[in-house]
């Protein structure tokens, strides 16, 4: 639904394809959905939009609680510094909806190039969330997604610069690195003690160290299901410190309802808590607010492994490859490290499945985006001898043995 062309409206001009609005103070760049509201109400130039109309265009096929609505309205009005009691641009209508004010007129020129970052930044998450990649019949208990935090409205430029670091550490994902992290978004707690993207980076870190770690640091697990199967995550000790990350994370949902990070970080830690239907319902609704999701979509395949509907994995994870193809132009530093494995992992399941074809499809994606990747060479090579293609199978082996990346299983 998102218009092409950028506009003016009272004191701002609106480039949609950029995120961004321009008004006397500078640049303010949007959340791509907060862009997409301000677009949808440009369109019916003036006319009242009802909720349940604004849901269906903005979260078309999911559904939403008030509480998503009403944040995306809050950042819109926020980022045009308008003031719901005395409305200059959007206006609520008692028991109708919402309505634009100010009167749009196009721009001709060209989106201009983006001109600096102020508000929140567009991707909806941080690249520092626990991802959860398949690694043969099992998911590594990480989520991830853009490079950049979701900060609280009030985010000075020295606490955003602490959240940035401390997100840098966390993704590399080794123990020193992840308690690095949490010391330092202990240091922006200390700035902006209501920070929600803060608060849900150490609840996510603090999960990660019991995962991943343990609380005696000897652990060195990659999954949540391992975790689970070690009866380390029953004692006393694990128990207390998920409670710990918990309350963090729930204090992140109720400062920003609408921060999808904090809703995942929530789900992940109800999950390591065995709690399996909030976990659901708490990764759910990290996708009403951002259905593009894909950490949260990455979650979601383990979680159905774990309760016993290994089917459904398949096509959550496939939905998360597809977001991160929409995504990786902006983020790839983001998104390259996962993307071949979520759609290796797709692959192994087709084959599973007795899905050869689908198999084959998914392989060849993967080699599309990573032309040597080992895995998908053999896995593609297995299944096109398994059909009777031998020379197909060969000429694949033989191609990346040739430059050094590997050697195929015979």
């Amino acid at each position: 639904m998102r218009a092409e062309t950028a506009f003016r409206m009272g004191a701002w001009r609106v480039d949609p394809v950029l995120n961004q609005l321009t008004g006397p103070e500078g640049v303010v760049e949007l959340e791509p959905q907060v862009m997409d509201l301000l677009v949808y109400l440009a369109e019916a130039k003036g006319e009242v939009r009802s909720k349940d109309e604004i849901a269906a265009a903005l979260w078309p096929g999911a559904s939403v609680n008030d509480d998503a609505l009403s944040r995306t309205v809050w950042k819109l009005r926020h980022a045009l510094g308008d003031d719901a009691k005395s409305p200059r641009y959007v206006q609520t209508v008692s028991r109708r909806g919402y309505r634009l004010l100010e009167t749009v007129e196009p721009v001709k020129d060209s989106p201009r190039t983006p001109l600096g970052k102020v508000g929140a930044p567009v991707l909806a998450a941080s690249a520092a969330v626990l991802m959860i990649i398949l690694v043969g019949a099992s998911l590594l208990s990480r989520g991830g997604e853009a490079p950049h935090p979701e900060p609280s409205i009030q985010t000075n430029d020295e606490t955003l610069a602490l959240l940035d670091r401390a997100d840098g550490f966390y993704a590399q994902y080794t123990r020193s690195d992840n308690e690095a992290a949490l010391r330092l978004y202990e240091r922006a707690l200390a700035q902006d003690p209501t920070n929600a993207a803060a608060l849900a980076g150490q609840a996510n870190a603090l999960t990660q160290r019991v995962i991943r770690w343990g609380l005696e640091g000897e652990a060195n697990r990659t999954t949540l299901t391992e975790a689970l199967q070690s009866g380390e995550m029953q004692t006393p000790r694990a128990q207390a410190a998920l409670v710990r990350a918990e309350a963090l994370a729930q204090e992140a949902t109720e400062l920003d309802p609408g921060h999808a990070r904090a809703w995942r970080a929530l789900g992940l830690i109800k999950a390591a808590q065995s709690d399996f239907e909030a976990a659901r319902r708490a990764y759910d609704r990290a996708l009403v607010i951002d259905p593009q999701n894909w950490g949260a979509m990455i979650n979601l395949s383990e979680l159905e492994e774990l309760t016993g509907h290994p089917e459904r994995q398949a096509e959550l994870l496939a939905r998360s490859f597809e977001a991160m193809s929409r995504d990786y132009a902006a983020n790839p530093v983001a998104i390259r490290p996962w993307q071949s494995a979520v759609g290796l992992s797709v692959a192994r399941l087709r084959a599973d499945a007795g899905e050869p074809q689908q198999a084959e499809l998914w392989y060849r994606r993967v080699l599309a985006l990573d032309p040597l990747n080992v895995e998908a060479v053999n896995g593609l090579a297995a299944v096109l001898r398994e059909s009777g293609d031998e020379q197909g199978a060969d000429a694949l082996c033989r191609e990346l043995e040739a430059v050094g990346g590997g050697r195929c299983e015979r």
